[in-house]
């Protein structure tokens, strides 16, 4: 009976020892993904050269860890248009896209102009 209770012990003691692993693993992932935003001056050299040859201003530039690497994202505002690139340590571009969320917003707004446009059209005839 006492051997049963001991292997009941140690069966419980692995258990207990790997939840605490995973539970350290998944805060360790947490704060690897946040984001520390930084000035151009504070990223490496390749990075500056590779965000200020987008030309536009500089809005914000993030720091994060994806998958073990880092990586820069910068937020760059070109003839009124937001872009999005992200760089690797060493300056390379990893992707960029046109944020067109200001584009869609602006497309509402218009189609609200038309439905007022034609409440006008109704009191002419009047």
């Amino acid at each position: 009976m006492l051997k049963k209770h001991w292997k009941l012990v140690g069966i419980m003691v692995m258990v207990v020892a790997g939840l605490a692993l995973c539970i350290g693993a998944v805060a360790n992932k947490q704060v690897a993904e946040q984001a520390k935003t930084l000035s151009v001056d504070q990223v490496p050299a390749a990075v500056k050269a590779t965000i200020l040859a987008q030309g536009g201003t500089i809005e914000e530039i993030e720091m994060k860890t994806e998958d073990g690497q880092t990586v820069y994202e910068a937020e760059v505002v070109i003839d009124g248009q937001e872009k999005d690139v992200k760089v690797a340590a060493d300056g390379t571009v990893l992707s960029q896209k046109v944020d067109d969320d200001d584009e869609e917003d602006e497309a509402d707004d218009d189609e609200g102009d038309d439905d007022e446009d034609e409440n006008d059209d109704e009191d002419e005839d009047d």
